[in-house]
């Protein structure tokens, strides 16, 4: 048999598209499937967190909070008092998993904020508390906290970081940011930030327990209503509802459980009445 040398056609390795096109779409896969895999690990790692033992994370949060309340005067150490008595008192009707306990930290910030972290401790702003009116309204903020460590939303948020923060690490080759850095440094604010799901969760849990301790929802849409007079951004960005549609879910969830929606308004204990800034 004969071979000959038959000749190559011009432009058989040109693409048919535009290199900018090409391009496009290779990069536009790479970002689709890089985000793919960072919501799969946070899936996962939350996922697999909230099956950790309660006493895992209580030992890891007292390794990483002791010793890191700041100096208090005696007033401010009455307003830790009544915050955690509120707490106990709603904790009955929130049910928390066995060996969990809650524990309320004042913090000395005007952000309008409180936030649950790793073995049950809770943290309420000055900014907020300075802003609730009695302590029907303060009662919601806190029973959503607690609610939010009854279901271990904040290590399941710890979880999925943390997977995602290796993730990060390998793909840029930087250090992962510390254990420590994420719980008790700035970045702390970042396990707070729970998925719009968990936080109507959260909500529903709460409610439940400020009608069961009170009688009556009135007051529980208050912080909702402060939240409105600060921007937000479109629910679509952010990990929280937005602000009105939770006003409108509380009113309908009080007609669905037949709660009142007005009622006594207790007020606020005096210690925390326009509380004083921590002595630093």
């Amino acid at each position: 048999m004969k071979f000959k040398n038959v000749k190559v056609p011009e432009g058989i390795n040109v693409s048919r598209h535009s290199p900018v096109a090409d391009f496009f779409i290779l990069s536009t896969g790479i970002v689709v499937g890089f985000a793919a895999l960072a919501a799969g690990l946070l899936y996962f790692g939350a996922a697999l967190a909230r099956h950790t033992p309660v006493s895992w994370e209580n030992a890891l949060a007292g390794a990483l909070f002791e010793g890191r309340d700041p100096a208090v005067n005696v007033r401010t150490t009455e307003i830790v008092e009544e915050l955690q008595a509120l707490a106990d008192r709603l904790s009955i009707y929130i049910d928390l998993p066995e060996g969990m306990t809650v524990t309320v930290h004042y913090w000395d910030d005007d952000q309008i904020n409180a936030f649950a972290t790793l073995g049950g401790h809770v943290f309420i702003a000055r900014g907020l508390l300075e802003r609730m009116p009695n302590e029907n309204s303060l009662a919601m903020v806190m029973a959503h906290e607690i609610a939010h460590v009854a279901h271990r939303d904040p290590v399941a948020a710890l979880g999925g970081v943390v997977l995602l923060q290796l993730l990060l690490a390998v793909a840029l080759d930087t250090a992962p940011t510390s254990l420590e850095q994420l719980v008790t440094g700035p970045n702390a604010l970042l396990l707070s930030g729970f998925s719009r799901e968990t936080e109507r969760q959260a909500d529903t849990a709460g409610l439940h327990a400020v009608a069961a301790l009170y009688g009556h929802v009135a007051e529980t849409s208050t912080i909702f209503e402060v939240f409105l007079k600060q921007p937000e951004p479109p629910e679509l960005l952010s990990t929280h509802p937005l602000s009105r549609d939770r006003i409108d879910r509380i009113a309908a969830l009080a007609r669905t459980e037949g709660w009142a929606l007005d009622g006594p308004r207790t007020p606020l204990a005096s210690p925390l009445v326009k509380p004083p800034a921590a002595v630093r």
